[in-house]
Protein backbone atom coordinates (compact mmCIF):
# COMPACT_ATOMS: atom_id res chain seq x y z
CA UNK A 1 0.00 0.00 0.00
CA UNK A 2 1.16 3.50 -0.99
CA UNK A 3 -0.32 5.11 1.41
CA UNK A 4 1.88 3.48 4.53
CA UNK A 5 4.99 4.59 5.40
CA UNK A 6 6.88 0.90 3.83
CA UNK A 7 5.13 0.77 0.61
CA UNK A 8 7.61 -2.35 -0.04
CA UNK A 9 7.86 -6.09 1.85
CA UNK A 10 11.55 -6.03 2.68
CA UNK A 11 11.72 -8.77 0.17
CA UNK A 12 9.96 -6.57 -2.57
CA UNK A 13 12.44 -3.79 -1.58
CA UNK A 14 15.67 -5.90 -1.64
CA UNK A 15 14.89 -7.67 -4.79
CA UNK A 16 14.42 -4.38 -6.56
CA UNK A 17 16.69 -1.81 -5.12
CA UNK A 18 19.32 -4.40 -2.92
CA UNK A 19 22.86 -4.58 -3.75
CA UNK A 20 23.71 -7.43 -6.71
CA UNK A 21 26.54 -9.65 -7.44
CA UNK A 22 28.35 -7.79 -10.26
CA UNK A 23 29.22 -11.52 -11.59
CA UNK A 24 26.16 -13.16 -11.53
CA UNK A 25 23.70 -10.08 -11.25
CA UNK A 26 21.94 -11.31 -8.14
CA UNK A 27 20.71 -10.28 -5.73
CA UNK A 28 23.81 -10.63 -3.13
CA UNK A 29 23.32 -13.76 -0.76
CA UNK A 30 22.19 -13.47 3.16
CA UNK A 31 22.76 -15.08 6.33
CA UNK A 32 20.72 -14.92 9.41
CA UNK A 33 22.85 -13.90 13.01
CA UNK A 34 22.38 -15.32 16.40
CA UNK A 35 20.69 -12.00 16.93
CA UNK A 36 18.29 -12.55 14.33
CA UNK A 37 19.75 -9.37 12.65
CA UNK A 38 20.41 -10.59 8.68
CA UNK A 39 24.04 -10.15 7.06
CA UNK A 40 25.52 -9.59 3.76
CA UNK A 41 28.00 -11.79 2.88
CA UNK A 42 30.27 -10.42 -0.11
CA UNK A 43 34.39 -9.72 -1.68
CA UNK A 44 34.31 -6.02 -2.77
CA UNK A 45 36.66 -4.25 -4.95
CA UNK A 46 38.88 -1.77 -2.80
CA UNK A 47 38.08 1.10 -4.99
CA UNK A 48 34.93 0.87 -7.16
CA UNK A 49 32.03 0.38 -4.02
CA UNK A 50 29.69 -0.75 -6.22
CA UNK A 51 32.15 -4.22 -7.25
CA UNK A 52 30.41 -6.57 -4.72
CA UNK A 53 30.55 -10.28 -5.82
CA UNK A 54 28.88 -13.34 -4.10
CA UNK A 55 31.23 -15.25 -1.70
CA UNK A 56 30.42 -18.84 -3.47
CA UNK A 57 32.33 -17.09 -6.86
CA UNK A 58 35.71 -17.12 -5.34
CA UNK A 59 37.85 -19.78 -4.03
CA UNK A 60 40.10 -20.03 -1.34
CA UNK A 61 40.37 -16.50 -0.52
CA UNK A 62 40.35 -15.92 3.45
CA UNK A 63 38.19 -14.56 5.84
CA UNK A 64 34.46 -12.79 3.88
CA UNK A 65 33.14 -9.92 5.70
CA UNK A 66 29.85 -10.02 7.09
CA UNK A 67 27.70 -6.89 6.91
CA UNK A 68 24.35 -6.20 8.89
CA UNK A 69 21.74 -5.54 5.72
CA UNK A 70 20.39 -2.35 7.58
CA UNK A 71 23.96 -0.78 8.23
CA UNK A 72 25.12 1.35 5.64
CA UNK A 73 28.78 0.76 5.89
CA UNK A 74 30.61 -1.17 3.45
CA UNK A 75 33.44 -3.54 4.23
CA UNK A 76 35.85 -5.14 2.05
CA UNK A 77 37.76 -8.64 2.02
CA UNK A 78 40.87 -8.36 4.36
CA UNK A 79 43.20 -10.20 2.23
CA UNK A 80 42.21 -8.68 -0.82
CA UNK A 81 44.91 -7.67 -3.31
CA UNK A 82 44.84 -5.17 -7.11
CA UNK A 83 48.06 -6.12 -8.07
CA UNK A 84 48.09 -9.17 -10.98
CA UNK A 85 50.99 -10.78 -12.09
CA UNK A 86 49.71 -14.13 -13.88
CA UNK A 87 46.95 -16.25 -14.93
CA UNK A 88 46.44 -17.54 -11.35
CA UNK A 89 46.29 -14.24 -9.42
CA UNK A 90 44.18 -12.66 -12.46
CA UNK A 91 41.81 -15.79 -11.29
CA UNK A 92 39.54 -15.41 -8.37
CA UNK A 93 38.47 -18.74 -8.25
CA UNK A 94 36.87 -19.30 -11.69
CA UNK A 95 36.53 -15.05 -12.20
CA UNK A 96 38.65 -13.10 -13.67
CA UNK A 97 39.80 -9.45 -13.29
CA UNK A 98 40.44 -6.80 -15.48
CA UNK A 99 44.16 -6.24 -16.08
CA UNK A 100 43.71 -2.44 -16.06
CA UNK A 101 41.16 -1.34 -13.27
CA UNK A 102 40.55 -4.79 -11.70
CA UNK A 103 37.61 -4.95 -11.31
CA UNK A 104 35.58 -8.35 -11.72
CA UNK A 105 34.50 -9.90 -14.47
CA UNK A 106 30.43 -10.12 -14.94
CA UNK A 107 30.59 -14.14 -16.32
CA UNK A 108 27.30 -15.22 -15.51
CA UNK A 109 25.76 -12.18 -16.61
CA UNK A 110 24.97 -11.00 -20.55
CA UNK A 111 27.61 -11.76 -23.06
CA UNK A 112 27.83 -8.17 -24.03
CA UNK A 113 29.23 -7.16 -20.68
CA UNK A 114 31.97 -9.89 -21.11
CA UNK A 115 35.66 -9.10 -20.47
CA UNK A 116 37.87 -8.48 -24.10
CA UNK A 117 40.98 -10.88 -24.04
CA UNK A 118 44.20 -8.90 -24.69
CA UNK A 119 46.24 -11.52 -26.75
CA UNK A 120 48.18 -13.30 -23.92
CA UNK A 121 46.71 -16.74 -24.54
CA UNK A 122 48.31 -17.85 -22.14
CA UNK A 123 48.55 -15.77 -19.53
CA UNK A 124 44.87 -15.22 -18.98
CA UNK A 125 45.11 -11.51 -19.16
CA UNK A 126 41.68 -10.07 -20.11
CA UNK A 127 40.05 -6.05 -19.80
CA UNK A 128 36.85 -4.95 -19.17
CA UNK A 129 34.99 -2.62 -21.42
CA UNK A 130 35.74 0.61 -19.84
CA UNK A 131 39.36 0.26 -20.12
CA UNK A 132 38.75 -1.24 -23.96
CA UNK A 133 37.69 2.54 -24.94
CA UNK A 134 41.21 3.37 -24.74
CA UNK A 135 43.54 0.12 -25.37
CA UNK A 136 46.90 0.43 -26.50
CA UNK A 137 48.04 -2.16 -28.28
CA UNK A 138 51.02 -1.37 -30.71
CA UNK A 139 54.24 0.39 -30.44
CA UNK A 140 52.82 3.11 -33.00
CA UNK A 141 50.61 4.00 -30.39
CA UNK A 142 52.74 4.61 -27.77
CA UNK A 143 54.70 7.38 -29.72
CA UNK A 144 52.19 9.90 -28.80
CA UNK A 145 51.84 8.97 -25.19
CA UNK A 146 55.63 9.13 -25.18
CA UNK A 147 56.08 12.73 -26.68
CA UNK A 148 53.12 13.35 -23.82
CA UNK A 149 55.32 12.02 -21.43
CA UNK A 150 58.76 14.15 -22.39
CA UNK A 151 56.56 17.53 -22.13
CA UNK A 152 55.86 16.71 -18.95
CA UNK A 153 59.19 16.51 -18.02
CA UNK A 154 60.31 19.01 -20.26
CA UNK A 155 57.53 21.77 -19.32
CA UNK A 156 55.73 21.45 -15.78
CA UNK A 157 58.91 19.16 -14.48
CA UNK A 158 61.82 21.26 -15.69
CA UNK A 159 63.78 18.33 -15.58
CA UNK A 160 65.15 17.71 -19.19
CA UNK A 161 66.09 20.45 -21.62
CA UNK A 162 65.94 21.22 -25.37
CA UNK A 163 69.24 20.69 -26.27
CA UNK A 164 72.05 18.90 -24.87
CA UNK A 165 73.94 19.82 -21.75
CA UNK A 166 77.07 17.85 -20.03
CA UNK A 167 75.36 19.02 -16.72
CA UNK A 168 71.75 17.36 -17.16
CA UNK A 169 69.65 15.18 -20.08
CA UNK A 170 68.42 16.52 -23.33
CA UNK A 171 64.92 15.52 -24.62
CA UNK A 172 66.57 14.15 -27.71
CA UNK A 173 68.65 11.62 -25.77
CA UNK A 174 65.24 10.39 -24.40
CA UNK A 175 63.49 10.92 -27.02
CA UNK A 176 66.30 8.49 -28.86
CA UNK A 177 65.53 5.40 -26.64
CA UNK A 178 63.57 2.72 -27.89
CA UNK A 179 59.93 2.51 -26.74
CA UNK A 180 58.36 -0.87 -27.55
CA UNK A 181 55.08 -2.53 -26.02
CA UNK A 182 55.28 -6.21 -25.55
CA UNK A 183 53.40 -9.11 -24.26
CA UNK A 184 53.47 -9.96 -20.49
CA UNK A 185 55.87 -13.16 -20.72
CA UNK A 186 58.60 -10.73 -23.21
CA UNK A 187 58.37 -8.31 -20.56
CA UNK A 188 58.84 -10.97 -17.95
CA UNK A 189 61.49 -12.98 -19.80
CA UNK A 190 63.34 -9.59 -19.57
CA UNK A 191 62.93 -8.37 -16.77
CA UNK A 192 64.56 -11.96 -14.98
CA UNK A 193 67.50 -11.17 -17.20
CA UNK A 194 67.90 -7.26 -16.47
CA UNK A 195 66.64 -6.10 -13.24
CA UNK A 196 67.42 -8.63 -10.67
CA UNK A 197 63.70 -9.21 -9.27
CA UNK A 198 63.06 -5.62 -8.03
CA UNK A 199 59.81 -5.26 -9.88
CA UNK A 200 58.60 -8.04 -7.37
CA UNK A 201 58.79 -5.28 -4.75
CA UNK A 202 55.06 -3.89 -4.96
CA UNK A 203 52.37 -5.48 -3.25
CA UNK A 204 49.29 -3.81 -5.37
CA UNK A 205 51.53 -3.38 -9.16
CA UNK A 206 52.68 -6.25 -11.53
CA UNK A 207 55.43 -6.00 -13.84
CA UNK A 208 54.46 -3.66 -16.50
CA UNK A 209 57.26 -1.68 -17.74
CA UNK A 210 60.80 -1.98 -17.56
CA UNK A 211 63.93 0.09 -18.22
CA UNK A 212 66.85 -1.50 -20.52
CA UNK A 213 69.97 -0.35 -19.95
CA UNK A 214 73.60 -1.09 -20.79
CA UNK A 215 76.91 -0.98 -17.94
CA UNK A 216 80.63 -0.19 -18.91
CA UNK A 217 82.53 -3.64 -18.22
CA UNK A 218 82.15 -4.92 -14.35
CA UNK A 219 81.09 -1.32 -12.67
CA UNK A 220 77.72 0.01 -12.01
CA UNK A 221 77.81 2.70 -14.12
CA UNK A 222 75.21 2.98 -16.50
CA UNK A 223 76.57 4.06 -19.83
CA UNK A 224 73.24 4.60 -21.86
CA UNK A 225 69.81 3.31 -22.08
CA UNK A 226 68.84 0.57 -24.54
CA UNK A 227 65.24 0.08 -24.67
CA UNK A 228 61.65 0.75 -22.96
CA UNK A 229 59.39 -2.09 -22.31
CA UNK A 230 55.74 -1.21 -21.53
CA UNK A 231 53.08 -3.95 -21.39
CA UNK A 232 50.51 -3.85 -23.85
CA UNK A 233 46.53 -4.41 -24.07
CA UNK A 234 46.16 -1.74 -21.51
CA UNK A 235 44.46 1.52 -21.05
CA UNK A 236 45.40 4.84 -22.43
CA UNK A 237 46.55 7.19 -19.28
CA UNK A 238 47.83 3.75 -17.15
CA UNK A 239 50.50 3.32 -20.27
CA UNK A 240 51.29 6.31 -20.10
CA UNK A 241 51.94 6.66 -16.41
CA UNK A 242 54.13 3.46 -16.73
CA UNK A 243 55.86 5.32 -19.57
CA UNK A 244 56.32 8.50 -16.98
CA UNK A 245 57.69 5.85 -14.36
CA UNK A 246 59.98 4.39 -16.73
CA UNK A 247 60.85 7.62 -18.34
CA UNK A 248 62.08 8.63 -15.02
CA UNK A 249 63.85 5.16 -14.79
CA UNK A 250 65.82 6.31 -17.56
CA UNK A 251 66.38 10.06 -16.42
CA UNK A 252 68.70 8.69 -13.17
CA UNK A 253 70.38 6.20 -15.44
CA UNK A 254 71.46 8.83 -17.73
CA UNK A 255 72.08 12.24 -15.51
CA UNK A 256 75.81 12.90 -14.42
CA UNK A 257 74.63 13.34 -11.04
CA UNK A 258 73.14 9.39 -10.35
CA UNK A 259 75.57 7.94 -13.15
CA UNK A 260 78.26 7.43 -10.91
CA UNK A 261 78.89 5.16 -7.96
CA UNK A 262 76.46 2.43 -6.76
CA UNK A 263 72.47 2.50 -7.67
CA UNK A 264 70.52 4.35 -5.47
CA UNK A 265 68.51 2.22 -3.25
CA UNK A 266 65.71 0.03 -4.17
CA UNK A 267 62.91 1.98 -2.37
CA UNK A 268 64.85 5.59 -3.27
CA UNK A 269 64.78 5.33 -7.06
CA UNK A 270 61.41 3.28 -7.22
CA UNK A 271 59.23 5.93 -4.65
CA UNK A 272 61.14 8.69 -7.05
CA UNK A 273 59.74 7.17 -9.94
CA UNK A 274 55.99 6.64 -9.20
CA UNK A 275 56.24 10.01 -7.66
CA UNK A 276 56.85 11.40 -11.22
CA UNK A 277 53.81 8.54 -12.45
CA UNK A 278 51.38 10.17 -9.94
CA UNK A 279 52.44 13.72 -10.96
CA UNK A 280 51.64 13.04 -14.45
CA UNK A 281 48.64 11.36 -13.86
CA UNK A 282 47.29 14.63 -11.85
CA UNK A 283 49.31 17.02 -14.33
CA UNK A 284 50.56 15.62 -17.21
CA UNK A 285 47.38 14.21 -19.14
CA UNK A 286 44.54 16.18 -21.07
CA UNK A 287 41.36 16.20 -19.37
CA UNK A 288 38.94 13.53 -19.34
CA UNK A 289 35.67 14.42 -21.26
CA UNK A 290 33.57 15.68 -18.81
CA UNK A 291 30.44 15.14 -21.08
CA UNK A 292 30.78 11.83 -20.52
CA UNK A 293 27.82 9.72 -20.48
CA UNK A 294 27.43 8.25 -16.84
CA UNK A 295 26.81 4.35 -16.86
CA UNK A 296 26.86 2.79 -13.38
CA UNK A 297 27.82 -0.50 -14.83
CA UNK A 298 31.10 0.61 -15.92
CA UNK A 299 33.44 3.74 -14.64
CA UNK A 300 34.02 6.71 -16.66
CA UNK A 301 37.83 7.54 -17.74
CA UNK A 302 38.33 10.38 -14.97
CA UNK A 303 37.19 7.31 -12.41
CA UNK A 304 39.94 4.97 -14.08
CA UNK A 305 42.32 7.76 -13.49
CA UNK A 306 41.26 8.05 -10.24
CA UNK A 307 41.91 4.44 -9.66
CA UNK A 308 45.47 4.63 -11.07
CA UNK A 309 46.35 7.13 -8.61
CA UNK A 310 44.90 5.41 -5.67
CA UNK A 311 47.29 2.30 -6.88
CA UNK A 312 50.10 4.24 -6.29
CA UNK A 313 48.71 5.94 -2.88
CA UNK A 314 48.02 2.92 -1.39
CA UNK A 315 50.82 0.25 -2.64
CA UNK A 316 51.64 -1.66 0.76
CA UNK A 317 55.28 -2.59 -0.15
CA UNK A 318 58.22 -0.83 -1.47
CA UNK A 319 57.23 1.27 -4.36
CA UNK A 320 54.39 2.78 -2.07
CA UNK A 321 56.75 3.09 0.86
CA UNK A 322 59.23 5.17 -1.68
CA UNK A 323 56.20 7.32 -2.97
CA UNK A 324 55.04 8.41 0.40
CA UNK A 325 58.40 9.42 1.48
CA UNK A 326 59.19 10.99 -1.64
CA UNK A 327 55.78 12.69 -1.97
CA UNK A 328 55.96 14.59 1.37
CA UNK A 329 59.81 15.69 0.31
CA UNK A 330 58.10 16.99 -3.36
CA UNK A 331 55.37 18.62 -1.09
CA UNK A 332 57.99 20.57 1.20
CA UNK A 333 60.75 21.30 -0.92
CA UNK A 334 60.05 20.65 -4.79
CA UNK A 335 61.09 18.86 -7.34
CA UNK A 336 65.15 20.14 -8.19
CA UNK A 337 65.64 20.54 -4.69
CA UNK A 338 64.29 16.74 -3.91
CA UNK A 339 66.68 15.22 -7.01
CA UNK A 340 69.59 17.54 -6.10
CA UNK A 341 69.33 15.98 -2.23
CA UNK A 342 68.86 12.30 -2.98
CA UNK A 343 72.00 12.87 -5.22
CA UNK A 344 74.11 13.43 -2.60
CA UNK A 345 72.74 11.46 0.34
CA UNK A 346 71.21 8.45 -1.75
CA UNK A 347 67.86 8.75 0.74
CA UNK A 348 65.12 11.34 1.13
CA UNK A 349 65.40 14.13 3.01
CA UNK A 350 64.31 14.14 6.68
CA UNK A 351 60.61 16.24 6.80
CA UNK A 352 59.35 16.26 10.31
Amino acid sequence: NKQTRHPFHKSCYDQHFGWKCVVCEQRLPTIKMNNGRTKFEYLQHPFFEKERMCRHHARGLGTIRRQPEHEAQQFRQEDDTVGVTSKEETDIGEIRRCAGCHRFEPKFASSSKHFVEVGDSDTGRCVCLACCRTLVTSSDEVIPLWEQVLNFFEGPLGLITDEDSISGVSRQSLKSIPVMLVGLNALNDNMKKHSDGVHYKSSQIMTRGLCLSEFCGHTTESVGVTAILCLSGLPSDLTASILAHECMHAFIKLHPNFRYGKHLPLMVEEGLCQLIAFLFLNDGLEPCDTTEKEDDSIPTDAKLRQYFKFCIETDEGLYGQGFRLAARAYAEIGMQELLYYIALNRDFPPID
